[in-house]
């Protein structure tokens, strides 16, 4: 989605709820658009924190320090602002999700302890999984263009995970899409190890192929 309107505007003044006036983005502008809408994210964040999923586009633009008017520069509405907040609320989350798949002894096994994490333990997080609770779905698109799940495969796989950038980009759809169908679908109760090897079964053979088909594309050429 397109920016809106531009962050160099003059500093202005709004009126919070507590009826006393203060300076615009808390006194701190931000020096671009970008910032602006990172600064909104980090403002949600602590709503959801303080508040779960009661949070509403007027709690963010109180926390931000402007007006509804302003969140709506840059982002749609509350669903647009609360996903863009989920694709960025990596934090803690993501942290021990890279250390648990870094275990494993291959790049495709590590992309399916990923899944497999994620599937299993992203409901109890306390920060997405009250996202989740409060009805917000997965963006996969939002996440495909970010290209944050192809730089974690990157990642996972130390570098050279032996794909196309078509390759790459359809491979992590497909991750998407699975853990977008396990995490919407509440009536699956399969257990973590289970999955695992449910996941191991079915999803890692094709991974290792691809990658195999890849790799020995590129030591012909």
């Amino acid at each position: 989605m397109s920016v809106k309107a531009a962050v160099g505007c003059p500093t202005m003044t709004d009126e919070s709820s507590t009826g006393r006036r203060r300076r615009a983005w808390n006194g701190r502008r931000p020096g671009s658009p970008a910032e602006a809408r990172q600064r909104l994210i980090d403002a949600t964040q602590r709503c959801v924190e303080r508040l779960g999923s009661s949070v509403s586009l007027s709690h963010v633009a109180e926390e931000a320090g402007v007006t509804r008017q302003t969140v709506y520069r840059y982002f749609d509405d509350m669903a647009d602002l609360a996903n863009a907040a989920m694709v960025y609320a990596t934090g803690g989350f993501h942290e021990r999700l890279r250390r648990h798949a870094m275990r494993a002894g291959s790049g495709p096994e590590r992309l399916v302890e990923t899944l497999v994490y994620a599937i299993s333990r992203i409901g109890s997080d306390p920060y997405l999984g009250t996202l989740l609770d409060g009805g917000l779905t997965i963006s996969i698109e939002a996440a495909l263009r970010l290209e944050l799940v192809q730089l974690e495969m990157l990642y996972l796989c130390e570098g050279d995970d032996g794909l196309s950038k078509t390759d790459r980009d359809e491979l992590s759809e497909l991750l998407l899409r699975l853990l977008h169908s396990y995490v919407a679908d509440t009536g699956v109760h399969r257990s973590e190890e289970d999955l695992r090897t449910f996941m191991y079964r079915w999803i890692l053979p094709m991974i290792e192929h691809r990658m195999a088909a890849g790799t020995a594309a590129s030591d012909g050429e």
